[in-house]
């Protein structure tokens, strides 16, 4: 049985546009990064951190930083994450912490800021290191959540001697 080449034609494009619909419709149910004040706002006072990482670890001389940006420029630095982490079986590093002289108001908060800082040892090079996700859970006092934000990728940054920065608004 000979085709007509319209409607070969036809059928191609229109299974093409099918394919395109479909993967354009998976792409807007992937999860984008969360972020955001929770309820009223309140001044945050303790934080609860999960970094996930992937096969690049981080290495014992080396700490990660991670702050909160504020709508008046100034950014509060949190707890500093040692390194040597990575090597665990299921990939992530938490970390609960807490300061009762912070003055962050959630609802100031714009988003976080994280750097890699590579202590070099001898014989190292310039540590490399993959954040696979992050989630940081920001609460007020008497522990009632006030502050979320969190994003996952494969990886969300590479981070690297020359490229030791990255941020997320929210």
């Amino acid at each position: 049985m000979v085709m007509n080449p319209v409607r070969v034609l036809k059928r191609t494009i229109v299974g093409a546009t099918a394919a395109l619909v479909a993967t354009a419709g998976l792409a807007a149910a992937a999860a984008p990064a969360q972020a955001g004040p929770i309820g009223r706002c309140a001044e945050l006072r303790a934080f609860y951190l999960n970094l996930g990482t992937g096969g690049d670890d981080l290495r014992g001389n080396s700490e990660v930083i991670v702050w909160l940006t504020q709508r008046n420029g100034g950014d509060a630095e949190l707890q500093h994450v040692s390194g040597g982490i990575g090597n665990w079986s299921n990939r992530s590093y938490s970390l609960a912490y807490q300061n009762a002289n912070w003055h962050v108001n959630s609802c100031n908060v714009t988003g976080i800021k994280v750097r890699m800082i590579s202590h070099n040892g001898t014989f190292q090079t310039d540590d490399n290191w993959n954040m696979e996700s992050i989630t940081l859970n920001g609460y007020a006092d008497g522990g009632a959540p006030a502050y979320s934000i969190s994003t996952n990728g494969n990886p969300v940054k590479r981070f690297t001697g020359s490229s030791q920065w990255w941020s997320l608004l929210g």
